[in-house]
């Protein structure tokens, strides 16, 4: 059953199930960072039903505590930016993988690698004998 407020002259329908917002494909986390940003400019029960999220689902993401998941993320970001430091920059996905995992840390390169794309950091390209036309061959 789909519910939808009444129209009146002059005035669009207004979603009242999150699932049926302009924004519904659009995941909630960023909706509820959105709102949190421009709290103070307007209203969090108007930003709710224009963006079609639910006020209650707000506030129940601003006291939800981080995930284990997110919290291990964290002190991730902080080790890889220390190896990153440590070799100069010149260490990328692979390598930082193979340094964590002698530490000790139980992690996948792909999950380095992501973390690395939100630090915004990456390794340094490995240098050629010939410049751009790749590794000098035989002769």
């Amino acid at each position: 059953m789909e519910r939808v407020k009444a129209a009146t002259t002059g005035s669009e329908t207004a979603p009242i199930r999150s699932d049926e917002g302009p924004l519904s494909g659009v995941d909630h986390e960023v909706v509820y960072r959105f709102m949190d940003r421009y709290r103070g400019e307007h209203r969090v029960a108007t930003m709710a039903r224009v963006l079609g999220v639910s006020r209650s689902g707000y506030y129940a993401w601003k006291t939800r505590p981080l995930s284990s998941r997110a919290r291990t993320d964290e002190l991730l970001k902080k080790e890889i930016h220390r190896v990153h430091a440590r070799h100069r920059g010149a260490y990328g996905a692979p390598r930082i993988h193979g340094e964590l995992q002698r530490q000790g840390w139980r992690v996948s390169r792909k999950r380095v690698a992501r973390l690395m794309r939100e630090l915004g950091i990456h390794g340094l390209a490995r240098r050629t004998r010939d410049g751009d036309r790749g590794p000098a061959g035989p002769g």
